[in-house]
């Protein structure tokens, strides 16, 4: 089987070599590209596409139109804020932005790997081989409570900073909300606690049961949350987010599920991955630095092969 040739643009030579070798790394055959102005004819072939550069959203509208519509882009540039974030995320094509560091480079070596193999879910990709991984099933808010408060034990003995652990609870208690509550529907697809108060919400349980992963390894600790309905898409998490940035009120929940929580997840992690199977599974996956809570430097969203990317809920 031939391997995915992968087109890198990148004006500067060091970063282009760096995402070269990451490409490369994770199984791709990279095509370099010295800029953008060396992008020859109409349309780019390729399926994937590597972007460095200096994270203007005019850059990345620019490659876009040499696109075809089924490609995909992963954007390297210096930090920026979560709105950017979000900006970039808007172009329909860009489902990855990642920091033009070492970690973001080594972050693109996984995202290709993905890529290539349609391997997308496991917390394990994103951890030193050999991490020891624990794992916890729950159904219900009883179940919630007990998840959390032994994930914050254990980034206790793993030398977490109170900081930090306080955001990874946060983040706990908001994917693990989300999964238990805002997941489910019936056979019609429809919402099964859509109409249930948030206090009732708390006597039933999921239907299907979450899955909660986590791990330490070297300067971070990772989580994972796994529902078994899959209805979270990329259109619902940036309008989520991006509706939080813009609302006065971004703090004042009065119902859960309207978005807050997507919002508090990208504002505590340092790493936000959401791994889709649409009517099968959704995955996130967030990493923490155990010193000091650090901005969100990578987002990454995959969807199944072929699946659409609508809007909806979950």
């Amino acid at each position: 089987m031939p391997s995915q040739r992968v087109l890198v643009v990148a004006e500067e030579p060091g970063l282009r070599d760096q995402l070269v070798a990451a490409v490369r790394a994770g199984g791709g055959t990279p095509v370099p590209a010295a800029g953008l102005s060396a992008l020859a004819g109409p349309q780019v072939p390729h399926r994937l596409v590597v972007l460095g550069w200096d994270g203007a959203p005019e850059g990345l509208r620019q490659l876009g139109q040499k696109l075809r519509p089924s490609a995909q882009v992963v954007a390297l540039c210096p930090q920026r804020t979560l709105a950017q974030q979000v900006e970039l995320l808007g172009e329909p094509r860009c489902n990855h932005v990642l920091l033009n560091d070492a970690e973001g480079v080594r972050m693109l070596e996984v995202t290709v790997r993905k890529f290539v193999s349609g391997d997308l879910f496991g917390i394990e990709k994103y951890l030193p081989p050999g991490t020891q991984v624990h794992l916890r099933r729950l159904r219900d808010y009883q179940g919630r409570q007990q998840a959390v408060e032994e994930v914050l034990a254990f980034a206790d003995r793993a030398g977490v900073r109170r900081q930090v652990r306080a955001a990874i609870g946060q983040v706990c208690e908001e994917l693990l909300m989300n999964a238990l509550y805002d997941a489910p529907v019936d056979e019609h697809g429809q919402p099964l606690f859509a109409a249930v108060h948030t206090r009732d919400r708390l006597q039933h349980p999921s239907p299907r049961p979450v899955s909660l992963r986590y791990a330490a390894a070297e300067d971070r600790l990772a989580i994972a949350v796994r529902d078994r309905f899959g209805r979270l898409d990329k259109l619902t998490v940036l309008r989520c987010i991006d509706k939080c940035l813009r609302s006065a009120d971004q703090i004042d929940r009065k119902t859960h599920g309207a978005g807050l929580g997507l919002y508090l997840v990208a504002s505590a992690a340092s790493q936000y991955v959401v791994n889709i199977a649409p009517g099968m599974a959704t995955e996130v996956i967030c990493t923490f630095h155990r010193g000091a809570r650090q901005p969100l430097s990578a987002v990454s969203m995959f969807i199944y092969p072929g699946a659409p990317a609508k809007a909806g809920g979950g």
